[in-house]
């Protein structure tokens, strides 16, 4: 188990769907041939009524939002147990799940079994590719690519196992909730939730 563990919150009360996040994780990491590793998820929720026939006035209770989904870097990562070589891994220093395609066979077991659906082959080379929270960045003191690119600033990325950084602290304020934590995988992506 990691000691430490990288995470990010997103604000999905400001996210406008633009998709920039996933298009500046492509580009800067040269994502090849069709694949991606983060998309974005639209949600509606409520319900919409007609115009009133009595004052004409339109009523409805509907909204939309958008969640941004990427590798959840989780604390229980099942696609780090089914890899058969050892390929997926997360650091003990960072928390960090990452693939190394050097040992990589690209049989797509951990794309298989992530409930997030977020490894995806690269057929080319066969081998997986995945996001690592641009790990090399971090290291540098530099924000990953898709927090840097982002237009309305609503991701923070961080040590979560830090209580006192401001990452944990936004998780605590607005009871940020992981994606689908019915898995059981401890994900270490949050979100703060509209309404």
């Amino acid at each position: 188990m990691s000691t430490a563990q990288y995470g990010m919150v997103i604000d999905l009360r400001s996210c406008t769907g633009c998709q920039t996040c996933v298009i500046s994780c492509k580009t800067a990491n040269e994502v090849p041939e069709e694949g991606f590793w983060s998309h974005v998820v639209d949600y509606y929720e409520g319900e919409t009524y007609i115009a009133s026939e009595v004052d004409g006035q339109w009523t409805h209770d509907s909204y939309a939002y958008y969640v941004s989904v990427s590798c959840n870097h989780c604390a229980n990562p099942v696609c780090v147990a089914a890899c058969p070589t050892g390929a997926m891994h997360k650091s003990e220093e960072t928390g960090i799940v990452s693939v190394d395609q050097d040992i990589c066979i690209g049989c797509n077991t951990c794309g298989n079994t992530c409930p997030y659906e977020i490894p995806v082959l690269q057929e080319e080379r066969c081998v997986m590719g995945k996001c690592n929270l641009c790990a090399g960045r971090l290291d540098q003191g530099k924000d990953p690519f898709c927090v840097q690119a982002c237009p309305t600033r609503i991701r923070k990325v961080g040590l979560i196992s830090d209580p006192e950084s401001e990452v944990s602290k936004l998780i605590a304020e607005h009871n940020a909730q992981p994606y689908k934590p019915e898995n059981d995988t401890s994900p270490s992506v949050y979100y703060i939730l509209p309404q």
